[in-house]
């Protein structure tokens, strides 16, 4: 393949560009933002091979719950089993290839997985249960990797995938999962990595986040760019405040931090579509969900100590703070998205702060250009 061939809208060696070194790189082309093939190739060439967050353990409390996972073409369904284990399904039929569960959620009662179209049945786990008019054994449904981190439920659908690896400040949480005080789901108009570029860098915050800039200074921010799962940064939280909300203060909630954590804000992008930013006292998280090339569903959900639910602590202040600022962050993005729709957009250079966005456009190109090459090559 030449270096300037072209396929799916993109050109290959416009690729090249965020793998520079930083001082030298070239953002991620516009193609990957508003090609419809652009997000085909990232599911095969990223998600397929990642941890993706599909849920939260309270959305399957019962046996027979199950949600989509966001991988658009692989029907993969996230099942609560009859023996409360979770269990990843690729949800189409073993006989004709029916797809099983139709919707983004729902509840088999009885416990039971049953293809419309010929009756074949299969356990909440995947195993065949009955394949009437079947002449030979036959197999029961393709599973995925599945793991869980603070109540939050991942899928891999590669067998092969390494354990889910978390920043070190998560990791050292510990203890009991955390409980889920809020979750709020929103469509917005812009290619994920719109989304993830614009949480990568936080010299946004004095024209578009003036509260949060009170709170957590961008000049104080620094990237921690250590691993190719995830991708970090901190914050300081400025004199005067113990948290970031209306108040700035913790109002009674227990800390969900460790110790030595609890002076900053903690952020990270575990890689590709999970965005965190840990708080002394609370963990705020974004599911992001890609629906087409200018779309994306977003989850954002706060957890928090178990004790700070069951003792009805004040969380308003908390839950105002960031219904503004991600309604800051919404606009700004889809603004941007509009912008990147118009075929003179040109995407020139990153900012001296900019090196997290960086980062994260190299593990982007990276992938998205072994699969160009290896497909091409077959």
């Amino acid at each position: 393949m030449t270096s300037m061939c072209r396929r799916g809208g993109l050109v290959r060696e416009e690729l090249l560009g965020p793998l520079r070194p930083f001082p030298v790189a070239t953002p991620l082309p516009r193609g990957l933002f508003v090609e419809p093939g652009a997000l085909e190739l990232e599911e095969r060439a990223i998600f397929a091979g990642s941890w993706v967050p599909v849920a939260h353990e309270a959305d399957l409390a019962r046996p027979g719950d199950w949600v989509r996972a966001p991988i658009r073409s692989e029907h993969l369904i996230v099942m609560r089993t009859a023996s409360l284990e979770l269990a990843a399904l690729h949800a189409v039929c073993t006989h004709r290839g029916t797809l099983l569960c139709e919707g983004e959620r729902g509840r088999e009662e009885e416990l039971r997985i049953r293809c419309p179209y010929h009756a074949w049945t299969y356990a909440t786990d995947g195993t065949l249960l009955e394949a009437p008019g079947a002449r030979e054994a036959a197999p029961g449904l393709a599973t995925a990797k599945v793991t869980t981190f603070a109540g939050v439920v991942f899928v891999a659908l590669d067998q092969r995938a390494r354990p889910l690896e978390l920043p070190p400040w998560l990791s050292r949480i510990g203890g009991a999962p955390l409980a889920r005080a809020r979750r709020a789901d929103h469509e917005v108009h812009a290619n994920w990595k719109v989304i993830a570029g614009n949480f990568q860098e936080s010299h946004h915050f004095p024209s578009v986040h003036p509260s949060l800039q009170e709170k957590t200074p961008w000049a104080a921010s620094s990237s921690v760019v250590t691993s190719d799962a995830w991708l970090g940064g901190t914050m300081e939280l400025a004199p005067g405040f113990e948290t970031v909300s209306e108040s700035g203060r913790r109002r009674g909630r227990p800390f969900v931090a460790a110790e030595e954590d609890r002076g900053r804000v903690f952020d990270a992008l575990v890689f590709p579509l999970w965005m965190t930013s840990l708080q002394p006292d609370y963990l705020l998280t974004y599911r992001l969900a890609p629906l087409a090339a200018g779309r994306t569903l977003v989850v954002a959900e706060i957890h928090v100590h178990p004790g700070a639910l069951a003792k009805g602590v004040d969380l308003d202040d908390v839950f105002a703070f960031w219904d503004r600022t991600n309604a800051e962050d919404r606009a700004n993005c889809e603004r941007q998205q509009r912008g990147l729709e118009s075929r003179h957009a040109r995407l020139s250079s990153y900012a001296a702060s900019e090196d997290g966005l960086h980062a994260f456009e190299r593990l982007v190109a990276a992938r998205a250009l072994a699969a160009l090459d290896a497909e091409g090559d077959s």
